[in-house]
């Protein structure tokens, strides 16, 4: 139960433990000396996993003597809401570990989805090219208010500005970087966050991002509007509000036909059930690939390569381009 469950920021006696979590800032040497000194700390038939965000696994399972005892389990904040743990498979990870990372996910109250060892694994890989194209559409000249309202609108429990906020800017640059340098300009955060965390505006935690934080209340930060670019024309004649998500919601379908076609996770089912539960994304929308194939998988193509032409990021993936073409679907049902 969990009263066997003990926290811990200093070194303690590791003989009997059957599971360790290590939760350090998401520093790989950091990461790799704390698995250094678990793998000769703990017994050799404890499981050793890692809660990082986006770190490569397999990176700290080879710092390890018997690397196939190595896992993620990768919680979603706030923990304590959140049912969400991603079970992240390195490349050694054994089959037994794997049960018994699935076990205790579920023996704590958790729901798990495995997923593969790659960059920002399922949950984050999916949301960030969402979370940084609206930084990118704030800084050309629609507003914060215009952006977040359009996908309340449409079904998020949060706007995707709002989400930074929380995340906290400096984290989703370092997220985004990680992102970067494996999948490129997708991920790149734009000049706008660079510039919000050199000014330590980093959302709610210090008080102001796109937001300033009063209390319960929150206004528009109108410090933050001297890296933006005026808008063209005004961004409500360009594109409706449901344009707007939709527009946003395709780098998310992109993404997850991606990491489908790239067998980070095993299903449609458990790419839509895994951010339904790490994002909130709206379940009788179904995920982001149940609702391409209720928008028309035809359609998001043709729409994503009209927005390919001026923005590289919506060039549409093969797997998506290809059911498109085929009349086929990423469910059987």
């Amino acid at each position: 139960g969990r009263a066997r469950i003990v926290a811990s920021s200093v070194a303690i006696e590791m003989r009997n433990v059957q599971v360790v979590v290590e939760a350090a800032s998401e520093k790989l040497e950091i990461k790799k000396q704390i698995f250094r000194d678990l793998s000769t700390k703990t017994p050799e038939t404890a499981m050793l996993a890692t809660n990082t965000s986006a770190l490569p696994v397999s990176d700290l399972a080879a710092e390890v003597k018997n690397p196939e005892r190595v896992i993620g389990l990768h919680f979603f904040n706030p923990v304590s809401r959140m049912k969400l743990v991603e079970v992240v498979v390195g490349t050694e990870t054994s089959d037994d570990v794997i049960a018994r990372a699935l076990a205790f996910v579920r023996q704590i109250a958790k729901l798990p989805v495995t997923v593969r060892d790659s960059p920002g694994f399922l949950v984050n890989r999916v949301l960030f090219p969402y979370l940084l194209e609206a930084a990118e559409l704030f800084e050309n000249g629609t507003s914060a208010q215009e952006i977040d309202d359009s996908l309340l609108q449409w079904g998020m429990p949060m706007g995707p500005l709002r989400l930074i906020d929380e995340i906290g800017v400096d984290i989703t640059v370092d997220i985004a970087n990680t992102l970067e340098k494996a999948y490129g300009k997708r991920d790149r955060a734009s000049k706008i966050l660079r510039e919000m965390q050199s000014a330590k505006l980093l959302g709610r935690k210090s008080g102001a991002g796109f937001y300033s934080y009063e209390g319960k209340s929150q206004t528009a930060n109108d410090e933050i509007n001297k890296w933006r670019q005026p808008a063209v024309i005004p961004s409500s004649a360009q594109d409706g509000g449901g344009d707007m998500a939709n527009r946003l919601m395709f780098l998310m379908v992109n993404e997850s036909a991606r990491c489908l076609e790239e067998k980070v996770v095993a299903s449609p089912e458990d790419a839509d059930y895994g951010m339904n539960l790490g994002t909130g994304f709206p379940v009788w929308r179904g995920g982001p690939l149940r609702f391409a194939e209720n928008f028309g998988l035809k359609k998001v193509v043709e729409e994503m390569e009209s927005l390919a032409r001026t923005n590289e990021k919506y060039v549409p993936c093969q797997v998506l381009k290809k059911h498109a073409q085929d009349g086929t679907k990423f469910y059987d049902r």
